[in-house]
C-alpha cells in the first residue's frame, strides 16, 4: 500500500485542483519582513497587542496548520489556500461552521493580492487583538510601510474600504461585574468531557487556560466533541464527566435519564448564551412573516395562542390587522417538529403542549419558501433560516411589555425573549460535593477569564447575574 507524505499529498490535490506542482508546494516568504516592520511600529502604539500577537515565521506553507491548530492569530499569504489545505481546515472546525479563515487583502503585488489570514466564527468579529492588527495594517502608518517593501504596493481607498468590512460585527460586551477566577488550593485529576461539536473551540481553549492556573488537571481518556447526543448518551451510561450540550434537554430526553438515574434530571450548568445569526448552530429564534404583510410585532401569548394545539389566534385580525387583512385565515408552515428549531420552541412557547394540527411542515429552505410565496404564512427558525420574501417580527414577551426586534445586542443582553442557553450537564453524586477538578474547572468557565473567549465564539457571554446563580448550583 502506497504512503503518502504530506507534501505529496499536497502536490497531487493541488495539481488536480487545476494549479501545477510547483505552485502546490511553493513557500513564499516575502511578507515576513512587512510582519516584522509591521510589529515594530505597532509596538510604539500598543506594546501590550504588537507584544501578544502570534503569527508564523514559516511563509504560506505554515500559515493553514497554525491557524488550523490556532497557535497563530494571524497569519500572512502571499495566495489564497488550495483546496488540499482547506480540506482539513474545515473538518477541523466542523462544529464552528468555519470552512477556510477569512483573507483580508494587505497589499499588492502586480495583480496578485498578498493577505493576512485569520479564524473568524460564523456572524462573530475576530477578537480585538485581531482587529487591532488588520486596521493598523490597513491603516496609513500600515499602508506606508507596504509602500516601503520592494514589489509592493499599497492598497486605493475603495480597496482599504472592502477588506475592513470584513472585520465588522456586534461585539458583546463582558459584564464588568463578572467575577475573576483565582486559583485556590490546586487541584489534580482527570476531566473527561463528551458533548456538542459545537462546543469544541471552546471546551480546548477553556481547557488550555484553565490548566495554565490549575496545572493539575489533565484532560480525561475521554475528550471527544462530536455531538450534542453524543454528550447526553454518555453521560446516561455514566462515561463522561462533563457533558456540554448545545441546546435544551429534550422532554423525551429528561424522561429516559429519570428512568435510567432514578432521579429528575442531570445538573444543568448555562455556560454561555446561543448566537442570534449563526448557520446551523445554537441561535435565538426569528418569527417570520411574509415581507408584504403589515404586522409588526407579536406577544409570546400570541404566538402560543396561533402554533399550538386547538388554535385561539387563527385569523389576522385577531394579532390587530385591519381591512382585507381582518378575516384572512392565519396559515402556519414550521420545520420538522424533531429539529432542534421546533422543539426548542415547543419549549419556550408551547410549554411542552403540542402543536397546531393544521401546521404544514417541510425543510428550513422549503418553510422559508412557503411564507415567502404566501403573505399569510407565518412561520419561524434561526435567523440565518431567513431569505428574500421574509420579515421576522419584533417579538415582546406579554402584553403591556415592548416588542424587542432580534439583532446582536438584543440577544446578547437578553431582552429579546426567544434566546438560547449553551450547557454543560454532568451527573453529581447523591449527597456528594462535585469532584474538585470538575467544580474549579466550571467555576474558571463561570468567570471572567472563562466568558472573554465566548465572545468571539459565534456565542454570546452570561451576564453577572447568570453566573451568580450557575455558581449557586455547584455548592
Amino acid at each position: 500500500m502506497r504512503r503518502w507524505t504530506a507534501a505529496a499529498l499536497m502536490l497531487l490535490l493541488g495539481w488536480q485542483a487545476g494549479g501545477t506542482p510547483a505552485q502546490a508546494v511553493a513557500n513564499d516568504r516575502s511578507l515576513l519582513p512587512l510582519m516584522a516592520a509591521w510589529q515594530q511600529a505597532l509596538a510604539q502604539e500598543q506594546p501590550d497587542v504588537a507584544g501578544a500577537l502570534r503569527w508564523p515565521r514559516g511563509g504560506d506553507v505554515a500559515a493553514i496548520g497554525a491557524l488550523m491548530f490556532e497557535l497563530a492569530d494571524v497569519a500572512p499569504l502571499s495566495r489564497a489556500p488550495l483546496p488540499a489545505e482547506l480540506a482539513p481546515y474545515a473538518h477541523q472546525f466542523a462544529g464552528d461552521m468555519m470552512k477556510s479563515p477569512v483573507l483580508v487583502r494587505v497589499a499588492m503585488r502586480g495583480e496578485q493580492p498578498m493577505y493576512l489570514a485569520f479564524n473568524k466564527r460564523p456572524d462573530t468579529p475576530p477578537s480585538a487583538a485581531v482587529r487591532t492588527w488588520v486596521g493598523f495594517a490597513l491603516g496609513p502608518a500600515g499602508q506606508r510601510l507596504v509602500a516601503q517593501q520592494p514589489g509592493l504596493r499599497p492598497l486605493t481607498g475603495a480597496e482599504l474600504s472592502r477588506e475592513l468590512s470584513k472585520v465588522d460585527g456586534y461585539v458583546a460586551p463582558l459584564d464588568p461585574a463578572l467575577p475573576i477566577y483565582v486559583a485556590g488550593a490546586p487541584v489534580q485529576g482527570e476531566i473527561s468531557s463528551v458533548g456538542s461539536d459545537g462546543m469544541k473551540s471552546l471546551m480546548e481553549r477553556w481547557m488550555n487556560d484553565f490548566r495554565a492556573l490549575q496545572p493539575g488537571v489533565r484532560r480525561g481518556q475521554r475528550w471527544e466533541h462530536l455531538g450534542t447526543l453524543n454528550g447526553f448518551h454518555a453521560l446516561m451510561a455514566n462515561e463522561t464527566d462533563l457533558a456540554p450540550m448545545g441546546r435544551e434537554l429534550w422532554p423525551d430526553e429528561a424522561a429516559a435519564y429519570a428512568s435510567q438515574q432514578g432521579c429528575q434530571q442531570p445538573l444543568e450548568i448555562r455556560v454561555a448564551r446561543g448566537g442570534f445569526n449563526t448557520p446551523q448552530r445554537t441561535t435565538a429564534q426569528a418569527v417570520f412573516v411574509n415581507a408584504g404583510n403589515p404586522l409588526q410585532s407579536i406577544t409570546l401569548p400570541q404566538l402560543a395562542a396561533v402554533l399550538g394545539a386547538a388554535p385561539t389566534i387563527t385569523r389576522w385580525g385577531q394579532l390587530g390587522l385591519t381591512g382585507d387583512w381582518a378575516n384572512r385565515p392565519i396559515t402556519v408552515a414550521m420545520p420538522p417538529r424533531i429539529t432542534p428549531n421546533a422543539m426548542s420552541m415547543q419549549m419556550m412557547v408551547l410549554k411542552g403542549r403540542a402543536w397546531n394540527a393544521a401546521a404544514r411542515e417541510a425543510s428550513v429552505a422549503d418553510t422559508a419558501k412557503a411564507i415567502a410565496a404566501d403573505p399569510a404564512t407565518i412561520g419561524f427558525g434561526g435567523l440565518e433560516d431567513g431569505a428574500p420574501g421574509l420579515k421576522a417580527l419584533a417579538v415582546a414577551p406579554g402584553e403591556g411589555s415592548p416588542p424587542v426586534q432580534l439583532n446582536g445586542e438584543t440577544a446578547a443582553n437578553g431582552r429579546y425573549p426567544l434566546t438560547r442557553y449553551m450547557y454543560i450537564r454532568l451527573q453529581p453524586q447523591p449527597g456528594q460535593a462535585l469532584p474538585p477538578p470538575v467544580r474549579e474547572f466550571l467555576r474558571f468557565i463561570l468567570s471572567r477569564q472563562g466568558q472573554e473567549p465566548v465572545v468571539y465564539s459565534g456565542y454570546f457571554p452570561l451576564t453577572a447575574a447568570e453566573v451568580a446563580a450557575e455558581l449557586a448550583k455547584l455548592e
